[in-house]
């Protein structure tokens, strides 16, 4: 699976995951890898599209989300 990130600004990095990806694994992801390209881009006005599969509509995913809704909109 490739992860990518695209604004009217600039791309980010494309990062590649491998293997079967749990909510812990997503959850380490959106911090460690989603923030830090969500920072490089101005206004603060970024918006994350997931989807409706089970890692990113858990409950802890969600809360994640809820926690760092100043630093990104999420859309599902």
């Amino acid at each position: 699976m490739i992860w990518a990130a695209i604004s009217c600004y600039s791309a980010g990095p494309l990062i590649t995951l491998h293997g079967r990806i749990t909510a812990s694994d997503y959850m380490g992801i959106l911090g460690n890898q989603v923030l830090p390209v969500v920072q490089i881009f101005p206004d603060n006005d970024t918006i994350f599209q997931g989807e409706s599969s089970p890692i990113h509509t858990c409950r802890n995913v969600q809360s994640w989300f809820e926690e760092h809704e100043n630093a990104l909109q999420h859309h599902p």
